[in-house]
């Protein structure tokens, strides 16, 4: 294989899983039907000027809080997977999940949950709200905030490529060693997981810069920060 794509190899693709190829599958076709009716209704124009590469730090702040939605229904269906297997994980059966696969879920569901769904809706909320509550017109980095939401973003799409090319870490979402080391993660899986974060940890990164600047240095004239009183008891 080429450096471009590493480890990726035809073998990545889970044919011999019915679970993730069918999901996968699915997928694909949900997202090519959604394409499909926004082409129909020729609101690409609309979505592209007023969302996609829009400043607006309430528009920006929506687009987080969608991506956070979407996603918690993502680590939902993890989530319920789980419980079946262990439901069904009575006496002498197993489950429906094999050991590597059951891992994976295990992993991707937290990872999921604390970087790719809390982390969106609260980002989302301050991006909404925090230049109204200081009287300020937009962030101090509009465009850079524009650029942290699509950080984000490529992220968690990076995460959910794992699904049906390759496959996610099967090291907890903490990834500790020695379960991440190659002896015991030879696949792509840790290379998902590394990178997915640290893409998704730039935009979060250059958001909180972009919140301090905001908070400390465009207040509108006049909305002074105030300090709480110390109450002794």
């Amino acid at each position: 294989m080429s450096p471009v794509f590493g480890k990726l190899t035809w073998s990545a693709i889970p044919f011999q899983e019915p679970i993730p190829l069918i999901t996968s599958i699915v997928v694909i076709i949900a997202l090519a039907a959604v394409a499909l009716w926004v082409t129909k209704i020729k609101a690409w124009p609309f979505l592209w000027h007023e969302y996609i590469t829009s400043c607006d730090h309430k528009r920006i702040g929506i687009m987080y809080i969608v991506l956070g939605l979407v996603m918690l229904v993502r680590g939902f269906a993890d989530a319920i997977m789980m419980r079946s297997h262990q439901f069904l994980a009575v006496g002498t059966h197993q489950g429906y999940l094999n050991p590597e696969h059951y891992d994976q879920i295990f992993s991707a569901h937290g990872v999921i949950m604390i970087f790719f769904v809390a982390m969106p809706l609260i980002i989302g909320f301050m991006n909404f709200a925090v230049p109204l509550q200081l009287g300020v017109r937009d962030v101090a980095f509009p465009t850079l905030n524009n650029v942290s939401f699509w950080l984000t973003a490529s992220g968690a799409l990076l995460v959910n490529m794992s699904l049906f090319l390759g496959e996610f870490a099967r090291t907890g979402w903490l990834a500790f060693p020695p379960l991440s080391e190659k002896a015991f993660s030879p696949g792509v899986g840790v290379d998902y997981y590394l990178v997915a974060l640290q893409i998704s940890g730039v935009g979060t990164t250059l958001t909180a810069v972009n919140f301090v600047a905001t908070i400390l240095k465009i207040r509108a004239p006049g909305r002074k920060s105030e300090t709480c009183p110390v109450v002794w008891p």
